[in-house]
């Protein structure tokens, strides 16, 4: 048989476990990936600096995740995205990396170069990584807490109320650990942790580093996700503050929620990014969605805002997008609610989306 007769379930179990070296020989400008599943690198389309990863479990499903175009949950879509191939090209590229194809000109199967790898923290085993997150978790105090009053000052200079509600899911850590992506402890520093749930199901915590008097802190990224475990993905997850009814909001960042709170006094879920919006996994008994985006220069926040309202809209749940009028400030990439409520105020909210 050809690989076009070939059925795509041979060569889907074939490659399981053996992705990064197929992946090594048909996409070598994922070499830095390759080496670092888990961490993030420039995207190789997009170039930058940061806005690429494979996932942790990148030798079995062959996946990673674009900032901009979203996650590519295996190696096909993966080839895809990168190529330009269609499935059945990606398939046959795959197909003949591993000696599976029987075409005369390639009877001969090809040696795989296996990839070396950097023992790096997105290799930690699970185990581990999962008694860090809960140790983390256990260390941390109530944002009520007198120590936390570094939420409290970030949040004002923010122009949001510092006083939350005290939220399971929003918590203090005085002194979280900082490493660069290479691994290197730069410091300890006051944190606001938000715990990434999917269904009832714990993924992992997003931290963002303060200083003690309420100040971003001074690092290459303050607002960081702490690794997942392997057999959890965090794409479709979301941070939850509070428990929806019929109606739930949702945004990008964690003080954009915060405004909607303010604001409307409605049960709204931050999704991290852009990426996550346009996968998030919407609740059961939600009826409604509103969907506060961001306006930005890439339409990154409203394609991802378009992409969960059609989802939304294919379960049968309502969905409203609310998005910022214009125009974008000269000096500024986007413009979000939080910029509105410190702007025009709460009946900007009112005259937008009701």
């Amino acid at each position: 048989m050809n690989t076009q007769a070939l059925e795509s379930v041979v060569v889907r179990n074939a490659v399981r476990g053996s992705w990064l070296s197929v992946l090594d020989f048909l996409a070598p400008e994922l070499e830095r990936a390759i080496s670092k599943p888990g961490k993030h690198i420039a995207c190789p389309v997009h170039g930058g600096k940061d806005g690429f990863k494979l996932f942790r479990d990148a030798d079995i499903s062959g996946g990673g995740i674009c900032n901009s175009c979203g996650a590519k949950p295996d190696g096909f879509s993966l080839l895809m995205w990168l190529r330009g191939w269609s499935f059945p090209d990606a398939l046959t590229a795959v197909a003949n990396v591993l000696g599976l194809s029987t075409n005369a000109a390639d009877q001969k199967p090809v040696v795989i170069r296996k990839p070396v790898f950097t023992k790096s923290k997105s290799t930690t085993d699970d185990g581990r990584l999962k008694a860090i997150l809960r140790t983390v978790w256990l260390e941390s105090k109530s944002v009520h807490h007198p120590d936390a009053e570094p939420v409290r000052l970030y949040l004002q200079s923010r122009g949001l109320d510092g006083w939350l509600p005290n939220w399971p899911s929003i918590r203090f850590h005085s002194k979280m650990q900082y490493r660069n992506e290479d691994g290197k402890l730069i410091g300890h520093y006051p944190a606001m942790l938000a715990l990434i749930e999917k269904g009832n199901e714990a993924i992992t915590i997003h931290r963002t580093f303060l200083t003690p008097k309420g100040r971003k802190a001074l690092v290459d990224s303050p607002k960081k996700m702490m690794p997942t475990p392997y057999n959890k993905l965090v794409v479709g997850s979301a941070i939850r503050l509070g428990n929806p009814g019929r109606v739930l909001c949702v945004t990008e960042g964690i003080e954009t929620a915060l405004a909607v709170i303010e604001a409307t006094g409605m049960v709204t879920w931050p999704l991290i990014s852009a990426t996550m919006m346009s996968q998030f996994v919407i609740p059961a008994g939600v009826e409604k969605l509103m969907i506060w985006s961001d306006l930005d220069r890439s339409c990154a926040g409203s394609l991802a805002a378009t992409k969960l309202a059609e989802l939304a809209k294919a379960q049968g749940v309502e969905a409203v997008i609310c998005e910022p009028k214009g125009p974008i400030p000269v000096n500024s990439k986007s413009v979000d609610w939080l910029d509105v409520l410190n702007q025009q105020g709460p009946n900007a909210f009112v005259r937008s989306c009701f």
